[in-house]
């Protein structure tokens, strides 16, 4: 699993949950504010170790806290239940903040391309490179959701979780994709 490009500088407490899900295993971690990560991988160890690579200050306990909404996130998963809103802890620059924003604007069922978030965004076509990058930094796997975004060809480039993950969620949300 590709690491952030940088740590966040916190040291507040952060409490995590693990639940399986047909994607692999999913890590939520939030602090007293809200939801700061939702990692998808194969184990527990790997979310864990990356999540301690991004908060590398931070105490990292296990807890209640996320736990309903690692449920909640697994029942989406499993296509029995809606997201629910959920309190976020989004750590990131004005830049990603507003990329992220824009990734949450796209309905279920949706997508866009990077081009579009970045004319979403008051910005030319061209920023589409710095939109992606902003989306591959997203700690917040589904609930910021840049399984949404695509390349201008409207094919998958790219996904922090895995190619075949990505293609899954959009399966999940009725997206039907080109071929090749």
């Amino acid at each position: 699993m590709p690491r952030l490009e940088r740590a966040v500088i916190t040291n507040n407490p952060i409490t995590v949950a693990f639940a399986a899900s047909p994607l692999g295993r999913v890590l939520v971690a939030a602090t007293a504010a809200g939801l700061c990560a939702v990692y998808l991988g194969d184990d527990d160890a790997t979310l864990l170790a990356a999540l301690r690579a991004e908060y590398p200050a931070a105490p990292i306990s296990a807890g209640a806290a996320p736990g309903a909404a690692a449920a909640a996130i697994a029942a989406y998963l499993r296509n029995e239940a809606d997201l629910p809103p959920l309190p976020l802890d989004l750590h990131g620059t004005p830049f990603q903040q507003r990329v992220w924003q824009a990734l949450q604007a796209i309905p279920r069922g949706s997508t866009r391309t990077y081009g579009q978030l970045a004319r979403d965004l008051g910005l030319p076509v061209t920023a589409a490179r710095a939109v992606g990058r902003a989306c591959a930094t997203n700690p917040l796997a589904i609930v910021v959701p840049c399984h949404r975004a695509l390349g201008a060809d409207g094919k998958l480039h790219g996904f922090r979780w895995g190619i075949e993950r990505k293609r899954a969620l959009l399966a999940l949300e009725g997206v039907l994709l080109p071929e090749g």
